[in-house]
């Protein structure tokens, strides 16, 4: 949308939310090769017809963000959410933003977005003289602007906007609607885009089409680190419905009318590698992570932990391993690339889209300001879709063909040649008094993080109390790319201490719920707490029974959480049959949003705890399909509608909004 050419409202902010960022941050490391755009950038618009729309950089992949973002915009303008359009991940139309990643869409862009509907209100006291009333009289609500004592005198925004054009800056002192006011933040309303997710009109990056387009297959290494040599394209290139096969440098491509001949041309090509011999397999990374653990960073220190562990009245000490764990978008990677001129306009299911533009514009070789990255909606993502290689091959090929260009992961693509979670070698060694105080803590995690050791480190920290403590995170060697997966570290830094937590309960005798609140002296930790045992009806189970229950606790991004399940044990199967969960995340916009989450978290925990694992020999991915790769399965859920497995949200309207990332138990 050109402002010139524009009838109405806008209100501009600054964008680049969150930056700059922190120094020692996972997200500095990992993206902070990009150049921030600060603004002014246009975040809301009410057009001549009084249709308001919001702008944000953030994406959709299934957390709610448009939802949320349409609550954020009616709260402050009195609308109905579902009358909110919501344009997300554009890098033409949309403020500029370094990803949806980091659980910072509610907490940074959530309250721009009101401060930008506050601001339009205000700007809406056009009002006060076509009215005839004072500001203090007047009222937004529906799309009108009405009086409080006559609501029959009203304007709705397109009469208030006829012919006008309003640009409007935010300012730092914009009034908020306390929340003591809300009329929609903090209710239960119908999720926008439901609908179309659910009847399969939604539409994501494998969905999208282009005139003339073509679909490519593209020649991937069999194993990892292999280089090519030469590829035969002789016979491929024959085949019907083949447009061209490249053969640039290290992107060997077959083009093809339809998918299918792509497919049948691809199978006839061949290819001579010069492949490694040294590639360890998953039975040997424990060792490898003992023995290789290298570059380690203190997270947390305090007084003497050998003599604290030295007179320490019971000791404990043990090692728990984590293996790798595959990210499984529902969807996997796409994205289409077209050139009109030295233009290019790819559109991808990436969660960085100014990061991907900033990517593709190099690799091309153009002016970021040439490079359009649109994301369409995206099958999850969960941090695994940061990085997006899928956007630059279909860029390159799309140049070389002058048409364009699709490229699509397969199902064993996906899992197979993207990031994974690192696998970790967890020892801790503690020291405890008879009444299970924690005397001394000292916990070493070694992560397959390689090059992105903050991934590690997250997490790391005990909340429980005590003088003597010293966590150390170091980074080991990665047989698979590391990558985002949730809340990067703190899943599996939580999981070796919570074990390790139960464990000293067992020793001594006492209650898991109980030894966790006699070491907890955060407020907030200790209320998610007792919250998540009540709810759940928290009782130890009599052995041999072969029924079990579990607690845990956790922090990330702000958010505080916990979680008790029950457990049957049927032969070599373990039956989750009831789980209770609270979380205190800070002021709630949306409370479905929330339970949706932690909903989400809980199912990807059980398999992440029971029998999620990456298998790999050879240099080759063992188990890149559904059919070898196990996750949960909807009959492997808790019940949702019990009381003991609905979660339960602690709302604090006096703490700003925090994220959700949390992956309980692993």
């Amino acid at each position: 949308m050109s402002d010139a050419a524009f009838e109405g409202l806008i209100i501009r902010g600054g964008s680049a939310l969150g930056l700059p960022l922190p120094s020692t941050g996972y997200a500095r490391q990992a993206y902070g090769n990009v150049t921030p755009d600060f603004g002014p950038a246009r975040w809301l618009s009410i057009n001549a017809d009084g249709a308001v729309t919001v702008y944000a950089g953030k994406v959709e992949y299934g957390q709610g963000i448009r939802w949320g973002l349409a609550m954020a915009t009616a709260e402050e303008l009195g609308l109905d959410p579902a009358t909110v359009r919501v344009v997300l991940g554009d890098t033409a139309e949309t403020p500029w933003d370094i990803g949806t990643f980091g659980s910072q869409s509610t907490r940074f862009t959530g309250v721009q977005v009101r401060r930008a509907a506050a601001t339009a209100r205000e700007a809406l006291d056009l009002a006060v003289t076509m009215l005839d009333l004072p500001t203090q009289d007047l009222a937004c609500e529906s799309g009108r602007v009405s009086s409080k004592s006559d609501p029959g005198r009203s304007l709705n925004f397109a009469a208030l906007l006829a012919g006008l054009y309003v640009v409007c800056d935010i300012t730092d002192d914009v009034t908020l609607n306390p929340p003591g006011e809300f009329t929609v933040l903090g209710t239960t309303t119908n999720r926008l885009d439901a609908l179309e997710r659910v009847t399969g009109r939604a539409v994501y990056s494998q969905d999208v089409t282009r005139s003339g387009m073509v679909y490519a297959r593209v020649l991937r290494p069999p194993t990892y680190a292999a280089t090519l040599v030469r590829a035969n394209d002789s016979i491929a290139k024959q085949m019907p419905g083949v447009a061209m096969v490249v053969v640039d440098d290290d992107l060997v491509a077959v083009l093809a009318e339809t998918d299918q001949q792509a497919d049948a041309a691809f199978n006839l090509l061949t290819a001579e590698w010069s492949e490694r011999g040294d590639h360890p397999s998953h039975w040997e990374l424990p060792a490898l992570l003992a023995e290789g653990a290298r570059d380690p960073v203190v997270t947390q220190e305090a007084g003497d932990i050998e003599a604290a562990l030295a007179r320490a009245a019971h000791r404990l000490e043990a090692t728990y391993y984590v293996p790798y764990i595959s990210v499984v978008p529902m969807e996997p990677r796409a994205a289409v690339a077209e050139w009109v001129g030295d233009s290019l306009t790819v559109w991808a299911g990436t969660q960085r889209p100014f990061g991907t533009r900033g990517e593709l514009a190099q690799a091309c070789g153009v002016d970021e300001s040439q490079v359009r990255v649109i994301a369409p909606e995206i099958g999850g993502g969960f941090g695994g879709k940061s990085i997006y290689r899928p956007a630059i091959e279909a860029a390159r090929l799309a140049r070389l063909a002058r048409r364009p260009v699709r490229v699509a992961y397969t199902r064993a693509e996906e899992m197979t040649y993207t990031t994974f979670r690192p696998a970790a070698l967890i020892t801790i060694r503690s020291g405890f008094d008879g009444d299970g105080r924690i005397t001394a803590w000292d916990y070493h995690a070694i992560h397959t993080t390689t090059d992105r050791p903050m991934i590690g480190q997250r997490g790391s920290e005990t909340p429980y109390a005590s003088d003597h403590v010293r966590a150390v995170v170091s980074a080991g060697p990665a047989p698979l790319r590391p990558g985002s997966y949730r809340s990067l570290g703190c899943a599996v830094n939580h999981f070796g201490r919570e074990v390790h937590i139960d464990e000293i309960a067992s020793r001594l005798g006492i209650d898991p719920v109980e030894l966790r609140l006699r070491n907890l002296a955060d407020p907030r930790y200790r209320r998610v707490l007792e919250v998540a045992a009540e709810q759940f009806g928290w009782r130890t189970a009599t052995a041999p029974s072969g029924q079990g229950v579990g607690v845990e606790i956790g922090l990330d991004v702000g958010s505080y959480a916990a979680e008790c399940v029950a457990i049957d044990v049927q032969g070599k199967e373990i039956i989750v049959n009831r789980v209770s969960s609270a979380v205190d995340c800070g002021l709630i916009y949306n409370p479905e949003g929330v339970r949706a989450q932690m909903e989400g978290a809980i199912s990807m925990g059980l398999g992440s705890a029971l029998f999620e694992a990456t298998e790999f020999e050879g240099g080759r991915l063992l188990n890149a399909s559904f059919a070898r790769y196990r996750v949960p399965r909807i009959n492997q859920a808790p019940p949702s509608k019990s009381r003991s497995s609905a979660a339960t949200r602690i709302h604090r309207p006096v703490q700003a909004s925090r994220g959700l990332s949390l992956s309980l138990r692993q």
